[in-house]
């Protein structure tokens, strides 16, 4: 991880548009609980859990006996669902998880057994489509794919890992009981606004 004056990027490749300023602007005292390097290393968890997660559904599939071309369309559609709206299920509870599925040795050894079963089972197409997607899932390519097509779309969305990052802030201020600014101020509002009608009222 790397820390600069406009954002934070990681050994993954994740460019962050925040710092280190900016989340205790934030969530005021969060990274005095829980480090900076933590917190991103979460965050790019995370972001790559599309990969794991969608490779680790067509395995179970294609060992369940399901036609492998229909485990891979299945396996695809969660990919797309995760890479895209995963980030409403960021939690830190769940972290531990999630980096289980983005570790080499678990995911080499898995993904290397079941291929070889499943060689041995017949049919051979489950394999091949199984090595098919540990490319596309384990090295990436098809996340490479989805964030340079992104990069040539107007920005009006913030990016995943922003997304990711975000919310991750969000459910660890909720478990340290520490709101966010603009949550804080959205709560205050409310207040003020309930407090003036019942004022109002009185008179």
């Amino acid at each position: 991880m790397s820390e600069m004056p406009n954002g934070i990027t990681t050994t993954n490749g994740n460019w962050y548009n925040i710092n280190r300023e900016k989340i205790n602007s934030y969530v005021p005292g969060l990274l005095k609980k829980h480090s900076l390097e933590k917190v991103i290393q979460q965050a790019d968890d995370w972001v790559n859990s599309a990969n794991g997660l969608a490779l680790v559904l067509y395995l179970g599939l294609a060992l369940s006996g399901l036609d492998p071309v229909i485990s891979m369309t299945i396996s695809l559609a969660l990919f797309l669902f995760w890479h895209y709206k995963g980030s409403a299920f960021v939690t830190p509870i769940l972290t531990p998880i999630v980096r289980l599925l983005n570790m080499d040795g678990f995911m080499y050894i898995t993904t290397t057994g079941i291929l070889i079963y499943l060689a041995m089972a017949g049919p051979l197409l489950a394999m091949w489509l199984g090595i098919v997607l540990f490319f596309l899932f384990k090295v990436g390519l098809l996340q490479l794919l989805l964030k340079m097509m992104s990069s040539k779309k107007d920005k009006k969305k913030p990016d995943i890992q922003d997304r990711v990052l975000n919310m991750l802030l969000i459910r660890y201020g909720i478990k340290e009981g520490i709101m966010p600014a603009t949550v804080q101020k959205m709560q205050d509002d409310l207040i003020a606004t309930a407090n003036y009608h019942k004022t109002k009222k009185k008179k």
